[in-house]
């Protein structure tokens, strides 16, 4: 099943592509997202603006009287951080819209930016430091909690933490953390370097560490790619939801409007992904590839670019290396049309016509994500995907691969250390980054949760997390309820209450992003750095304090070497904002344009972009080769380059025959709470549907197996299994069932308490061999009805 909207206006008109395009933009948040939130703001106000009765609420309304200011501030619901404007009349945050200023998003942002109203004012937040009593820990387990002052809370933590770094264990200590701003994280990193432990482990590894392996494995940088989509001319997007969860969302909403409606030469779009997507639904075409075959596809489409002469000479000739073997490998029979398309399902004819205009129809971008990378061969099916852009000589050219500059934060000075950080950040980390199980990898999320409890390399004796929500982002997510019930002292650092909170010892409440100081920037995406300002637009709510300020307090009752180097930096929150930005602009400037834009982007910068051995874009990797050789392993054959191999399910496939596919619908909130009515309104753009998810079938496998449209169903893995809704229409693979992430919640929460179904408790625990990134799709299923 094939479609192409060349040849498919018809059935789109009749609804058979699954959703009208005046539902679509009603509710997708693309083009009507006021419409909306309108909407669901007559029907939820309450949940959004506290009445001055309120807790926190410190400005009563004075009849006749109105106050009113626009602040500049930037948003963080998910990582794109967006510069905003917030409207705040009489003391309270009432609208928000972006920051003209930005020239990321210009100007834009996306649905999710006006849940930060919600965000500030849910009503389940923290109010006050919270105490547990029971010591039972576990799902469902009362912790008893029993509020206690700000400086009992403090003082208890820093003693815990003293006690542990004085008996000489700093490294069992174990932080985690979710998102955050950026000089939240620059902050946690500091403190865990002053205080000496390594295990810092952020959520990385759950999203997209395969596709950064995969440009280092070619171009040495461990990085997020940056695509040029403004001027680019065609896309083969390799299992890339760009218009639903790919950041930075915004701008590639605002970009998009660009290539397809503003240019007189309209840019082509192909989708491959099993499932049809948002970004399916407004491309040109649509594949529906067979789950995790999308290195071959690769592969394949290089196989022909080189065998008819289409790659770009040039540049092979003069800023390559190993195109020979590279050339050899993929010319071999295993990599024909005639054979992948057995292989990933796509026809012989349509992966010649990809190659063909692929090649002819410059610039063109490959751009995979995490639906094609998040496998056990995800690394290599990464860089199978990566290595097309060099061969067509689509590398930091004008609508090609980029590289993203960074801000230039003023430095900080050196941490100082003492003996027992230097002793303690040697220990090995527990998630096992660069060893011989994951060598390229950067941080392993979930690997952490199975070495807490398996007490190795060593035992864990305090976890703090900090906006963190793991035990319902990971697969096999009940391993981190046991491991957490194992930590003999966890802190939790959040606004509001979560699956992972349940589980703490102590909750320091922090305040929303709304209320804090701080300063970001975008995953790469644009090319140009920009750095955006976080500032209070109202006071923090309930005497809430900052992930920052919580860690200046925490470094200075730590005292010694810790306590300094905190000093000199600003000193709290608003003081390190203040330090870092001062290399980029005035102080009162900054905080009154909320914006900070470097020089525009330079390109051709092939003399010092590739980190490589041989200073060159790679077909074979010499980044890898050293990693391969330390760790003892071979580096022959093709360990060195790009190819595909058989994805690994698990489960077998007579008992389990469909294979789930979970994904990140647009209104899924990235802080760990779907707690929000208007998000929860508009939860599923494709299905016209809110307030739940569903298990999605193709309707031949779900007339074979007997389901209608909303039947009650039964999707069970070796794992475990869930109950949920059936929704059956055309758009998917009919080997696959897709669930929806961002539902599931049971901690807290009227809004999402008992909402719909989390994938990720019936999904396996498996990585990608090489990054350690968590695999989503390779776990099997089977469908019946409840």
């Amino acid at each position: 099943m094939e479609i192409n909207r060349a040849d498919s206006k018809d059935k789109a008109k009749h609804g058979r592509a699954g959703v009208s395009r005046r539902t679509f933009i009603k509710l997708s948040g693309l083009a009507g997202a006021a419409v909306t939130a309108s909407y669901a703001f007559r029907k939820y106000a309450l949940a959004a603006t506290p009445t001055s009765e309120s807790p926190g609420s410190e400005f009563p309304q004075v009849e006749g009287v109105v106050s009113e200011q626009l602040i500049p501030t930037s948003c963080l619901n998910c990582a794109t951080r967006c510069a905003t404007r917030v409207r705040v009349t009489n003391g309270r945050a009432v609208k928000i819209t972006g920051n003209p200023l930005s020239q990321v998003s210009e100007g834009e942002n996306c649905a999710r930016a006006h849940v930060g109203l919600q965000v500030l004012y849910d009503p389940g937040r923290f109010t006050l430091p919270l105490k547990r009593t029971n010591p039972v820990k576990g799902r469902d387990i009362d912790p008893g909690w029993t509020a206690i002052p700000w400086e009992q809370a403090l003082d208890e933590v820093s003693e815990r933490l003293k006690t542990l770094r004085d008996s000489g264990q700093p490294h069992r200590l174990v932080v985690f953390h979710g998102l955050n701003t950026t000089s939240g994280e620059d902050v946690i990193q500091r403190f865990a370097t002053a205080y000496g432990t390594p295990n810092v482990i952020s959520d990385a590894g759950f999203d997209n560490e395969a596709d950064k392996s995969g440009q280092w494995l070619a171009d040495g940088n461990y990085t997020q790619s940056a695509y040029d989509l403004p001027r680019t001319n065609y896309i083969l997007a390799f299992g890339a939801s760009i218009l639903e969860s790919y950041k930075p969302l915004a701008r590639s909403l605002r970009m998009w409007g660009k290539i397809r409606r503003e240019r007189p030469n309209r840019a082509k779009v192909v989708v491959i992904d099993p499932r049809y997507s948002v970004t399916a639904l407004r491309s040109d075409q649509w594949l529906p590839i067979n789950p995790g075959t999308e290195g071959a596809l690769a592969m394949a489409i290089a196989s022909v670019i080189i065998s008819e002469n289409l790659y770009d000479i040039g540049y092979i000739e003069n800023w390559t290396y190993g195109f020979d073997e590279y050339k050899a490998l993929a010319l071999d029979i295993k990599y024909s049309p005639e054979s992948v398309a057995a292989v990933t399902g796509i026809p012989t004819d349509t992966i010649r016509q990809l190659a063909r205009e692929f090649a002819q129809t410059k610039p063109a971008i490959a751009w995979r994500g995490r639906g094609a990378t998040s496998w056990p061969n995800g690394s290599y099916t990464s860089y199978a995907i990566f290595c097309l852009n060099a061969l067509v000589g689509s590398i930091d050219v004008p609508g090609g691969v980029i590289y993203q500059e960074n801000p230039p934060y003023r430095s900080m000075p050196d941490v100082t250390e003492d003996d027992i950080a230097r002793a303690g950040k040697a220990q090995p980390i527990i998630d096992l980054r660069k060893t011989a199980r994951f060598p390229a990898a950067e941080v392993v999320s979930n690997q952490a949760a199975d070495s807490i409890l398996e007490g190795k390399p060593y035992p864990i004796e305090i976890a703090i997390g900090i906006n963190s929500n793991f035990n319902m982002l990971a697969p096999g997510a009940d391993r981190w309820d046991r491991a957490l019930a194992t930590v003999p002292y966890y802190v939790h650092i959040a606004p509001f209450p979560g699956e992972m909170a349940e589980f703490a010892d102590i909750i320091l409440p922090a305040c929303t992003f709304m209320e804090e100081w701080g300063y970001d920037h975008s995953p790469p995406g644009s090319g140009f750095a920009e750095v955006r300002i976080k500032q209070p637009v109202v006071a923090p709510l309930y005497g809430t304090k900052s992930v920052a300020n919580i860690t200046f307090e925490l470094a200075r009752r730590q005292e010694g070497t810790i306590a300094q180097s905190f000093t000199g930096i600003g000193n709290d929150a608003e003081g390190f904002v203040q330090y870092r930005t001062s290399s980029l602009a005035p102080w009162e400037e900054f905080r009154k344009q909320g914006v900070w834009v470097g020089p525009a982007y330079e390109y051709y910068k092939y003399g010092r972009i590739f980190l490589t051995p041989t200073k060159k874009f790679e077909f074979r990797s010499g980044n890898l080769q050293t990693l391969l050789l330390r760790a003892g392993q071979s580096t022959g054959g093709v360990a060195t380059l790009p190819h595909y191999e058989e994805p690994e399910f698990l489960g077998d496939p007579v008992n389990y025959p469909l294979a789930l596919l979970p994904y990140q619908p647009l209104m899924s909130v990235e802080n760990g709470s779907q707690n929000y009515p208007w998000a929860q309104e508009m939860f599923l753009v494709m299905h016209g549907q809110g307030w739940n998810n569903f298990a999605e079938l193709n309707r031949h496998t779900a007339r074979d197996l007997g389901i209608r449209d909303g039947d009650a169903v039964w999707v069970e893995s070796p794992y475990g299994k869930i109950r949920a809704k059936a929704r059956v229409f055309e758009g998917l693979h009919p080997g696959v069932v897709a669930i929806a992430t961002g539902q599931g919640h049971y901690a807290y929460g009227q809004w999402q308490t008992g909402i719909g179904i989390n994938p990720n408790e019936i999904i396996g625990t498996d990585y990608d061999s090489l990054s350690g990134q968590a695999v989503f799709f390779n776990t099997r299923v089977r469908v019946y009805r409840a």
